[in-house]
């Protein structure tokens, strides 16, 4: 059963006929995604389980004495100004590349899957823990920069060491994060080239009660033997909808067909690993190649820059926006075109405090000196989600057959969009001055089928134990929590016996709403029967005549003597 037939078989059920009342299909739609979520909770056995992949992140650090990064700027407060938020590295590109076996200096990453990590500045006095917000190749200096969560303290600690060209480092992973909508994980797995096996889970205050968790000269490196649980994050996401128009200036390109979209953006964070990238193609004409932030800015016109940036997922991604408004591809018949959609996203760089200006000059451009200098890196990038209402019947006087794509035309790959009323990802970009937040929809971009959007809620984190020493894939067995049921077509991922307790669950909301509070409770107890019932069958999908034996709990040590989890593995620093 789909959502029409779900929502038919309440209307059914309650004798009633609203005459296809936008209002009566909006409640009731609403009614049955609450009933949907509970039993989710409720009954996360009656949904079937998906196979997650993950990957772990090994440590880099200081290859040697020169392999060393300082504060972008002087160690003044006079101009230039330090930049307590970038940082630098003392050593170019040039002098990476001529070193071949890789031993004395590092290459960094500009990929973005460094992006949220954790890195340990080593200064005279302490170790100083701060957080990696991007990591960008900077060629008018042929050298890498780096901009942090939180300011470093110029003042206690320069802009480099006394004794030294500037500062060692340690860039590792804390916390690796679920997927955010996960509910229930059945098990992981270490899926490696010798070994396959499930991970010990261990409780958050036993691992700190362990000692497994601290500075990570001193905590075990090695093959992961279990994971215990951190602490959830959370990206704020936007609280104001893209701004939506249809200049005359721009141009529908295709091959997708002209039509009436809304939009929806979402704030990333980093990218995962590059081996699990999203199925669909961005451009027509394109192939899923990994994108690079190795400049300033991205161009203000439609790229593949632009397009292929969404085809890794991020390593956190925020709550929706609001909708924007209703827009259709615009008529114009005297260009004999139509029009392409220009979106506004607002400027979260801007907000951050790293939308500024680059250079000092007068104070009067400033209203006041000591102006903040910024490298305008904040590291979110904003991911652009569109759905389409409808399509626009071809006007005869604007022919779209004209339309070209450099020498190709467009003719035979004009598309017959399979439309569903879903937002799915379109784009993915970050704010600067070139581009002032606008991106062009001219129908190059395919929307992604296989990443509609998703209700995100943060993530929950975990950690591993030894400190994984390389790249290990792990296996997720988990129960995932269902997506709203949105378009007309959309069908529930429960099993088809339970598809009836769920239209019973919703039945019990609408008859709370319209006061009949005994028609309610006869639907609460035909679901509660209902789920116990189902709870026999899909509970355990092992048959009833086969007993299932439990063995005895098996004594541990008391976390004072220190567990052997500490002993099986050398500390490497």
């Amino acid at each position: 059963m789909n959502l029409t037939e779900i929502r038919d078989a309440m209307f059914a059920q309650a004798d009633w006929s609203p005459e296809q009342s936008p209002e009566a299909t909006k409640r009731i739609t609403g009614f049955i995604n609450r009933a949907y979520n509970q039993i989710a909770r409720e009954a996360p056995y009656l949904f079937f389980e998906d196979t997650l992949r993950a990957t772990t992140e090994p440590d880099v650090k200081s290859l040697s004495d020169n392999d060393t990064i300082r504060t972008l700027g002087d160690n003044t407060l006079a101009s230039p100004a330090p930049d307590p938020w970038t940082f630098v590295t003392t050593y170019t590109k040039t002098t990476a590349d001529a070193n071949t076996d890789g031993s004395y200096t590092t290459t960094w990453k500009t990929d973005r899957s460094w992006d949220g990590r954790v890195i340990e500045i080593t200064t005279d006095t302490h170790i100083v823990r701060n957080q990696i917000r991007t990591i960008w190749f900077d060629s008018a200096v042929d050298k890498w920069k780096m901009t942090l969560v939180h300011p470093f303290d110029i003042e206690t600690h320069g802009n480099r060491p006394s004794t030294a060209q500037g500062f060692k480092w340690r860039i590792y992973t804390e916390d690796y994060a679920l997927p955010d909508d996960l509910i229930t994980m059945r098990s992981m797995r270490l899926f490696n080239n010798t070994q396959q096996y499930p991970l010990d889970v261990m409780g958050q205050d036993e691992a700190e009660q362990r000692t497994l968790v601290g500075p990570r000269g001193q905590v075990a490196a090695g093959i992961p033997r279990l994971a215990f649980r951190r602490e959830h994050f959370q990206l704020e996401g936007p609280g104001r909808a893209p701004r939506v128009e249809a200049p005359t200036t721009t141009t529908w390109k295709g091959p997708e067909p002209p039509g009436e979209f809304e939009y929806i953006v979402t704030y990333t964070w980093g990218k995962r690993d590059a081996d699990f990238r999203l199925a669909g193609l961005a451009k027509w004409d394109s192939y899923a190649k990994n994108w690079f932030n190795t400049g300033q800015t991205i161009a203000s016109t439609p790229n593949n820059e632009v397009a292929n940036n969404r085809i890794r997922e991020p390593r956190y991604e925020s709550a929706p926006s609001p909708v924007s408004d209703k827009i259709a591809v615009a008529e114009d018949i005297n260009e004999g075109k139509y029009t392409g959609i220009v979106v506004t996203v607002p400027n979260i760089e801007y907000v951050l405090g790293f939308q500024t200006r680059l250079t000092t000059t007068a104070a009067a451009d400033y209203g006041a000196t000591g102006v903040r200098v910024s490298e305008n890196q904040s590291g979110i990038h904003v991911r652009i989600y569109r759905r389409r209402i409808r399509d626009i019947a071809l006007n005869p006087a604007v022919p779209y057959d004209s339309l070209t794509r450099g020498a190709d035309t467009l003719v035979a790959d004009r598309a017959f969009v399979d439309n569903k009323e879903k937002f799915y990802l379109l784009a993915e970009m970050r704010v600067d001055h070139v581009n002032t937040g606008t991106f062009v929809d001219d129908g190059q971009y395919i929307p992604d089928r296989s990443r509609p959007l998703r209700d995100t809620h943060g993530y929950q984190q975990y950690a591993l134990y030894p400190r994984p020493d390389q790249r290990y894939e792990l296996d997720i067995r988990c129960v995932r929590r269902p997506q709203k049921l949105e378009d007309e077509r959309d069908v529930p991922r429960l099993h088809a016996e339970a598809v009836s307790t769920l239209v019973d669950r919703a039945m019990a909301y609408l008859y709370e709403s319209m006061g009949n509070f005994g028609a309610a409770d006869t639907m609460m107890k035909r679901y509660n029967a209902a789920l116990e019932l189902l709870n026999k069958r899909y509970g355990d999908l092992r048959p009833a005549a086969v007993p299932v034996l439990r063995r005895m709990v098996r004594a541990r040590f008391s976390y004072r003597s220190r567990d052997n989890y500490r002993k099986w593995y050398k500390t490497s620093n």
